[in-house]
């Protein structure tokens, strides 16, 4: 595993003993190594009808007092903005969802498409028994394999790379098949 250096500050907040009383403080410290990126999950907002009237619920039940009040332009915006930004966080939470391995990524809808013309190719080719019109039907079906069979290698070379856990997602598409 190849782990680069590099320099991230970052900070968290907690409260110190002063001389005086209790106040916040930033702690800015160093971070030296990669952190490797979560694979299994990503974030998203929770969007649904429920989170939406909730969302409509609290602005209009805000009463934007210190936007009205100001005099400058930037104070009223930043307030507005900073109103509006925790209706909208505490409406529509952050969620993990999990990444999920689409059953047959590869299919593309020229590919059904020929597949549905090579099954009326065979319905033809029952009727059919011409020498000519057998090879045509065997050189189509030929052709569509392999183009099937590349564009499975494509999408699961794209899935391999792209992943965290390279065995693992190995090991999910040979079991897929």
């Amino acid at each position: 595993m190849e782990v680069s250096q590099f320099w991230k500050i970052w900070a968290i907040p907690f409260c110190k003993w002063s001389l005086r009383s209790w106040c916040p403080v930033i702690n800015i410290s160093k971070w030296g190594e990669k952190k490797e990126k979560d694979c299994k999950s990503t974030v998203k907002r929770k969007i649904n009808n429920f989170t939406t009237a909730d969302f409509l619920w609290k602005l209009s039940h805000e009463t934007w007092e210190q936007i009205f009040r100001g005099n400058d332009v930037n104070t009223i915006f930043n307030n507005f903005l900073n109103i509006f930004l925790r209706i909208y966080n505490s409406s529509f939470p952050l969620t993990l969802a999990k990444n999920k391995m689409t059953q047959n990524s590869w299919i593309i809808t020229w590919i059904i498409a020929s597949c549905k013309n090579k099954r009326e190719l065979y319905n033809e080719l029952q009727n059919n028994k011409k020498a000519t019109f057998a090879s045509y039907y065997g050189d189509y079906t030929k052709i569509l394999s392999r183009v099937i069979r590349m564009a499975k290698r494509m999408e699961y070379d794209k899935l391999i790379l792209n992943s965290c856990n390279k065995a693992k997602t190995t090991w999910d598409i040979i079991h897929k098949e």
